[in-house]
């Protein structure tokens, strides 16, 4: 079989894969933004400035780890800045710009956290076996590198 064609169930297992993952993360996101008003954008914003930054870092350390663009954080982050949640300030050194969390922004995400993870506990972790678990852990991290040694799924052709 050609390698740029996938079978029918290649299609059935990447469909249930990605459709389980939209599921319970929609559902992780509901909560959250439902409890506490921040969005996902706020809440990874919020989330790497304090876990990457001690608080905080460049805007253009914050849009590489988030995997956005210059223009689309910049949005987010103005956005941000009008509920207090952040505020940016020029560097001298260069033309880069520091952002950085505010007490309101910390507060948010202190309470925000306590939220996610009680949603990701119920909607995802109790679902899972230990054995499910190893597995996931397993396959999550030989697919993070790409590796072309992953063992064949036997799958019918």
């Amino acid at each position: 079989m050609e390698k740029n064609v996938l079978n029918e169930e290649e299609m059935r297992i990447w469909h249930l894969w990605k459709g389980s993952f939209q599921s319970i993360f929609g559902r992780v996101i509901k909560e959250m933004s439902s409890h506490t008003g921040l969005s996902e954008g706020d809440y990874g914003v919020l989330d790497r400035l304090v876990l990457n930054g001690d608080g905080s870092l460049r805007q253009q350390e914050l849009a590489d780890s988030m995997d956005w663009d210059k223009s689309r954080l910049s949005h987010h982050l103005t956005r941000m800045e009008k509920r207090r949640l952040v505020a940016r300030n020029p560097l001298d050194t260069d033309r880069g710009v520091q952002v950085i969390i505010t007490s309101a922004g910390k507060s948010a995400l202190d309470q925000a956290r306590p939220v996610v993870a009680k949603a990701i506990r119920q909607y995802f972790l109790e679902q899972l076996t230990d054995q499910d678990m190893e597995s996931i852990t397993r396959m999550a991290e030989r697919t993070k590198t790409g590796s072309s040694t992953r063992p064949r799924l036997p799958f019918k052709d």
